[in-house]
């Protein structure tokens, strides 16, 4: 797995839940969500929601309380919103 051909990770409890660009079907493995966020560069991943990371490239719209990967809507949460408008200056 390349950092480009990830579009975003879901947390799953002890699991997390790759999406890839390459592939229809994500990667799952066992990782909490605070070890793969500490290893992605920060400048290319935003957390937005305790249980999802984005690759910031492939956001293509953001409201107050999602995000959105063409049709696909994620939740924004407060605790992470201020971080998201930081990073990509919209909101």
């Amino acid at each position: 797995i390349t950092r480009s051909d990830i579009i975003y990770i879901e947390g799953l409890k002890d699991y997390i839940k790759i999406h890839l660009k390459s592939t229809q079907h994500p990667v799952v493995t066992r990782m909490p969500m605070k070890t793969i966020e500490e290893e992605l560069p920060p400048a290319e991943f935003i957390r937005i929601h305790k249980s999802y990371i984005v690759s910031v490239s492939f956001i293509t719209s953001i409201r107050k309380s999602s995000i959105f990967i063409d049709t696909l809507e994620l939740p924004l949460s407060d605790t992470y919103r201020d971080a998201v408008t930081a990073l990509t200056g919209k909101l």
